[in-house]
């Protein structure tokens, strides 16, 4: 059990912009591949992505940027 205290909301929005940002960033690169034109639903993806990952951030913090990075180490 983590014995850390609850991150305040200045923390909470901090994580959540820079999570929403690597997920528009890395989403937005990734889907360029797949759906070149820039159509609704390419937006919707890299808006969708960029959320979950904003959220997952808040949701774990440093742990979530931990896996990131482990993932990246692997590429």
């Amino acid at each position: 059990m983590d014995n850390s205290p609850e991150p305040d909301s200045c923390e909470k929005r901090l994580r959540f912009g820079c999570g929403f940002t690597f997920g528009a960033v890395v989403s937005f690169i990734s889907a360029l591949e797949g759906l070149a034109p820039y159509t609704g639903t390419f937006w919707a993806a890299v808006l969708g992505v960029a959320v979950i990952t904003g959220l997952l951030a808040v949701r774990y913090g440093d742990d979530f940027w931990r896996k990131v990075l482990d993932w990246f180490r692997w590429l």
